[in-house]
């Protein structure tokens, strides 16, 4: 027959792997909560610089023809990708 001991052991070696293997994916979802807040607080500031400078160069905005806006809007598009 097993002896009692070597159940013991080998339940009790289960049981700190199962726990270690927990805390390393409690941490890898902690990492992604943490990568996508950051995400979101760069977008917020990029957001809130485009509104500042919307309300600040508004009247110049308003005043582009159609050539110029254009032009702006592909600025715009090439600037969001480093947000």
């Amino acid at each position: 027959m097993v002896d009692i001991a070597l159940i013991v052991i080998v339940s009790n070696t289960l049981v700190v792997f199962a726990t270690f293997v927990a805390t390393l994916y409690r941490i890898k979802i902690e990492r992604d909560q943490i990568k996508t807040f950051k995400g979101n607080v760069s977008a917020v500031q990029c957001l809130e610089s485009f509104r500042k400078y919307v309300k600040a160069e508004r009247s110049d905005l308003v005043e582009m023809d159609r050539v110029e806006m254009q032009k702006f809007l592909n600025y715009l598009e090439k600037l969001g990708e480093g947000c």
